[in-house]
């Protein structure tokens, strides 16, 4: 299991509570009807995903190509995590979440998700976002009851598997992602990241959060 968590501390325990996408969209539905109210034209990311998969042969293929462009055109956006009158400009739903992240070619952790969930649906790759927890370089996690960090689990061949591509961005070398945080073996996954939900610990026999926090990753 990789041991380089220092870059962690400033990824994904920096930033506000308000920048965890699952505490602030759908949590309201009224704002969320203001919000499609307002919307003029649909947005849809369909061209952009049928453009990168376009050489893809196989369903992993596609999601290894939709992977890899997110890696190397979104850069981690430490603009967002400071200002929270962005955060509230951005976070008012996944669509506008989505279109700000195309707009600015930058993302926090949710907006790498919900990027990648919206492009695997494209072209027909189940996709879902996931909400939890992750520690720091000491194995400790935040004190804050709510999730600290936002990652993907795709769906191949009838089965789930997880990535985060905010962490393969953050632990990569020479502008290229580290692919071990790609179809991570969840035994591995889970000794660095725990779901809000504990349906994607996908084992046969998860740990309980307090085991979690007890289990050293380094």
């Amino acid at each position: 299991m990789r041991k380089q968590f220092i870059f962690l501390l400033f990824v994904c325990l920096g930033f506000s509570s308000i920048a965890q996408i699952g505490a602030v969209i759908g949590n309201d539905n009224r704002h969320n009807d203001q919000v499609s109210e307002k919307r003029k034209t649909p947005f849809s990311t369909a061209k952009l995903a049928f453009a990168i998969t376009k050489d893809a042969t196989s369903d992993k293929d596609k999601v290894f190509a939709i992977y890899k462009w997110i890696a190397s055109n979104i850069s981690y956006d430490n603009e967002l995590r400071l200002s929270s009158k962005l955060q509230k400009e951005f976070y008012t739903s996944e669509e506008n979440v989505i279109k700000k992240v195309l707009e600015r070619n930058m993302a926090l952790c949710g907006g790498f998700a919900f990027l990648f969930k919206s492009l695997c649906e494209d072209v027909g790759v189940p996709a879902e976002v996931v909400h939890g927890f992750t520690k720091d370089y000491y194995g400790k996690i935040q004190k804050d009851k709510k999730p600290n960090h936002t990652w993907s689990a795709v769906k191949l061949n009838g089965q789930w598997q997880l990535l985060d591509i905010t962490w393969a961005i953050s632990y990569g070398s020479n502008n290229k992602p580290d692919d071990f945080w790609f179809l991570t073996r969840p035994a591995d996954f889970i000794l660095s990241h725990f779901p809000e939900d504990r349906k994607w610990i996908l084992l046969g026999n998860p740990i309980s959060f307090s085991e979690f926090q007890k289990h050293s990753i380094k």
